[in-house]
């Protein structure tokens, strides 16, 4: 497969590349990598969420709020 990349994305991984001792074919399939298992991961954290959305195991807005104003206050403290 080849693609034709923007100069400046080109060379932003040109710059990755030779900061991190590799050719630029091999950062890019890195992060290709990652990304499709980022991607792989958060349509599996979806789908969960649908699904549990199905059988009714939802949290009361108002549960939410107080979790958040705990949390903030928290950061305060």
């Amino acid at each position: 497969m080849a693609t034709t990349l923007k100069p400046e994305l080109e060379e932003k991984l040109s710059r990755l590349a030779e900061r991190t001792h590799r050719t630029k074919e091999e950062a890019l399939e890195e992060m290709l990598n990652q990304a499709l298992a980022y991607n792989e991961w958060f349509e599996m954290k979806v789908k969960d969420g649908l699904a549990a959305i199905e059988r009714g195991e939802l949290v009361p807005d108002e549960q939410v709020l107080a979790w958040i104003e705990e949390q903030e206050q928290r950061e305060r403290t």
